[in-house]
């Protein structure tokens, strides 16, 4: 079963998510998470790939929607800064 799920957000989505939490990944390259709940996001700007053992790996960028579940471990390799906005299910 896959556990990363990556689409492009619709319009309704953008909207909505704009009330949602913000991460930012500053000037970092790569950044490693365990996921210890089920989250969602939408990737405001920039460009990265998400690893994991799970997945082949997913590329993200401005306007993706990506759903990650509890128990991936995560590494971000970071192309250009992300922004997302983030929430947990």
């Amino acid at each position: 079963m896959s556990q990363i799920i990556h689409r492009q957000a619709n319009a309704e989505e953008k909207e909505q998510c704009q009330r949602w939490d913000l991460w930012e990944s500053g000037n970092t390259n790569r950044f490693e998470y365990s996921y210890n709940q089920d989250v969602h996001f939408v990737v405001q700007r920039g460009e990265a790939v998400i690893h994991s053992a799970t997945n082949a790996p997913v590329s993200i960028s401005p306007g993706s929607h990506v759903t990650i579940y509890k128990g991936v471990e995560g590494v971000w390799e970071i192309n250009s800064p992300i922004i997302n906005r983030y929430q947990y299910l």
